[in-house]
Parts: C-alpha cells; structure tokens; sequence
C-alpha cells in the first residue's frame, strides 16, 4: 500500500475555502497534506478522519525564506496553543488542521482576513497572473498576425496550432481567475463591514477544462509528430519540452539547496534566478548546437543517396508524387530528383511536390521540371484565406515596391478543362506564363511548369491531383 501520493490540484491561490474543504475530504478518505509544490501536491497516509482545516496568508513570506520568520513562528505558536497545527506551508500559505469537534476559527474578523488574502495576492498571485495576461495576449496577437499573413504554413503546422491553442487556453485562463478575483474582493470588502466573510469562488472547473485541454493538446501533439511530423520537428519539440521541466527542476532543486544551507531570502532569490538564467541561456545553447549538428550530420535525414557538384553535396529524393513530368511528357531522362513536404493538421494538409533534374545533368537547363503545391481545407471556413494566401504569393498586384510594368499578376482563364470551380493563369509583361492557381471544391493547386499545357495534358493533370 502506498504511503504517500502526489496530485495536481486545480485552486486557486486564494481560495481558501474550496481548498479547506478539500484537504477535509482528503483526510476522511485517509490523506493528509503534506506539502505544496510546483510538481502538485504531495499527501502522506493517515488514519482516516474527520478533521478540520483552515488556510491562512502571511503577506511578507517567501518561497526563498530558508526557515519562518520570529512573527511567522509566534504564529505557529499561537494556533498550536488553541488546537490548529500546522500541516505545511508554501511561500505566503499556510495550512493548519484541528482534531477538535468545534474549533474555535483562526480568523475572526472579516476585514482583517479580506485585507491579509489582498496583500499576499498582490506580492504573488496578481503580479504573475497579470504579467502572464499580457504575455498571452501578446501571443495571441502574434498569431493572428501570423495567421492572416501566412495562413497555409501556420495553420497546417502542427507546432504552429499547438502553440496558438495554448496562448488562448492562458489567455481564458488568467483572464478568468483575473476577474474572478477582483469581483470576488469588491463584494468580500463590503461584506466584511458587515461582520460576513464571503467565501472564496472556486474555479475549479475551468481549471480542470484546463488540464484536460492541455493532456488532450499534448495527445494530439504526440499523434501529429508520430504519424505526420519529421524526425527534426519531431526532436526539436521533445528537446523544448525537456528544457522547460529541466529548468523548472533545476530552478526548484537550486533553490532548496539553498533553504537547506539557511541562505537568506535575498541571496537565494538572486543566485537562483542567475542560475535560471545562465542555465536557460546554456541549456538553450546546447539544443541549438545538437540541432544543428544533426542537420549537417544528417542525424535527422532519412537514408538518401547523395551526389557531388561544384563542392557541395546535394540530396537525392526519390519520394512519391501525385503528379510527374513523365506523367506529361514523353522524356528520356532517369536522373530525376522527386522531393516532396507535407505539413498536415486537423485544418490543413500543405503539400509541396517538385521533380527537377540533378545539377551535375547535361543540359541542365533543358530538361523539363515540374513544382507544385496543393492545400487541402479541411475547415471550409478557411477557403478564401487560403485561396488569398496563394493567389498572392505570386501575384504582385499588392506589392508595392514594384513598377506596375514589371508586376506578375493572375487572370481568369478557362476552368472547363480544369474541372474548377475557378482558375487563374499568372501574367507578366511579356503576356502569360505556365503558372496556374486552379480552386477546387476543397483543395487548391498551384502548379508551374516551363511548357505550354495541351488540353490532354491538363486533363491526366487533373486526374493524377484529384483529392
């Protein structure tokens, strides 16, 4: 039988009712708290009973104090002598339980209580929680940005949406507990006049969506990399994911050494958060070095041949492709480079396909290549964004560092033989090119090709890119 266990509670910082009556729970069912960290709360195995709990604030704490301070103690002292003992504390909270049927209560003014939960909220809670607002707000802002600058390439990476969700999922969060707080201390401060004490409110549902949202991200982000990501994204996330516990740990494990060793409050604040901070930047060091290490080592390549030219190694890449240059054209060439990338989500699957001729060939620049690329929506909400994100990124027409004479720009054309809903063809000055944006009912294609297309030739196209 296990003798202690740990949880990942969801309260507040100041909701010391909600808290107390589930540490009394708790300790019917037979688990006394034992102590409160970053990494969840930790219970030891006791009888079970029927005790009670009271949580109090003691503003001029710190998580760095090495021991209570004399007031902290004398307080200590106090509840042990009226029955309260101490269960443990961390930084401004601390938690007591009572053995007796009807305690005598450790607060019992309500103005005096309200006051004190105000004035460590202020040191701790408030401060972070505001700081963390502004940076998921920040973030957000960031991301939209992102989002309707570049919708394909951020919505169809998964690194890209994960990050997204998780600056809202902040967002609601601290917005939440924000207000909930502050309407929360406007109505406990007119209550307290009034000889009440308001309860706390308790979001322990939002905080519990929360952790399931995170757990259900964190499942998803586990799924995309296995069956869609590359071995590079793949490690890169794994890597992110190892530094931020390995700093959290490193953080904590710096700062009880130090408790230990009675180092004061200041000097342990400031030599963990150097600590953290070189730490950060080394830690941060060492996964740039590994990365790029490994993408020059080809750690993070799949078995490819290589060749030589001109001193440089080039790759070469035999993948599948939906549609080849010899799926058009009659050519006698076997030398062909075939490369395809596919950056897939639960919105967008993005697919770039290219075949091209080694650059060691004869008549290099005579030889046919083939560079398309097709976004699949899988949330039609997304359609004209993504047909504006293509549509622009070959045509100039809102690009204003270029003379109007010198602009690419898209034109209807057929898209009967297209079987489209609409094409466009790209024009210059010197009249149109073979480069083509054709929409379809849930996919766009945009194709490029150094020929003239025949309308035979644009029907095997249309069969072989068929989603």
């Amino acid at each position: 039988m296990r003798n202690r266990k740990r949880r990942m509670e969801a309260f507040s910082f100041y909701d010391h009712t909600g808290i107390s009556k589930h540490l009394e729970r708790m300790a019917s069912q037979g688990w006394m708290i034992d102590e409160l960290s970053n990494f969840g709360w930790c219970y030891k195995k006791i009888e079970p009973q029927n005790l009670h709990f009271s949580v109090t604030y003691y503003p001029k704490a710190s998580e760095f104090d090495p021991e209570p301070s004399e007031d902290l103690k004398r307080f200590f002292d106090f509840c042990e002598h009226t029955g309260w003992k101490l269960a443990c504390s961390s930084a401004q909270m601390q938690i007591f339980y009572n053995e007796q049927t009807n305690p005598i209560p450790l607060e019992t003014d309500p103005v005096v209580e309200v006051d004190i939960i105000h004035q460590a909220c202020k040191k701790s809670f408030l401060p972070a929680y505001i700081v963390l607002l502004l940076c998921s707000i920040l973030n957000g802002v960031l991301f939209v940005s992102r989002v309707l600058e570049n919708p394909i390439s951020t919505l169809s990476s998964s690194a890209n949406i994960s990050t997204g969700i998780c600056w809202t999922m902040l967002f609601a969060y601290c917005i939440t507990e924000l207000i909930n707080y502050f309407i929360w201390h406007k109505k406990a401060l007119k209550a307290a006049d009034e000889g009440i004490f308001l309860p706390t409110p308790n979001t322990i549902l939002l905080q519990k969506g929360l952790i399931f949202g995170v757990t259900a991200l964190l499942l998803y982000m586990i799924a995309t990399f296995i069956f869609m990501g590359d071995a590079l994204e793949r490690t890169i996330y794994i890597l992110s994911f190892l530094y931020m516990t390995g700093l959290i740990f490193l953080g904590n494990a710096i700062k009880k050494f130090l408790k230990k060793r009675k180092t004061t409050a200041k000097t342990n604040r400031t030599i963990t958060f150097i600590s953290i901070f070189v730490l950060s930047f080394a830690m941060m060091g060492g996964i740039t070095f590994f990365t790029i290490y490994g993408v020059n080592h080809g750690l993070f390549s799949k078995e490819e041949e290589t060749y030589e030219h001109n001193g440089a190694t080039f790759t070469i890449y035999k993948d599948e492709l939906s549609l080849t240059v010899e799926d058009i054209l009659d050519i006698d060439y076997d030398g062909y480079i075939k490369e395809c990338r596919t950056s897939e989500t639960l919105f967008l699957a993005d697919i770039y396909m290219s075949q091209y001729a080694r650059y060691d060939a004869e008549n290099f620049d005579e030889i046919p290549t083939l560079n398309y690329r097709i976004v699949v929506i899988k949330a039609p909400f997304l359609y004209n964004l993504c047909k504006k994100d293509l549509y622009y990124t070959a045509d100039d027409t809102l690009d204003d560092t270029w003379p109007d004479e010198m602009k690419h720009i898209y034109h209807f054309v057929a898209s009967e033989p297209w079987k489209a809903k609409e094409v466009y063809r790209l024009y210059d000055i010197n009249g149109p090119r073979n480069r083509y944006l054709v929409c379809y009912e849930n996919y766009l294609v945009d194709i490029e090709f150094d020929y003239e297309l025949t309308e035979e030739q644009i029907a095997i196209i249309v069969e072989k890119l068929a989603h």
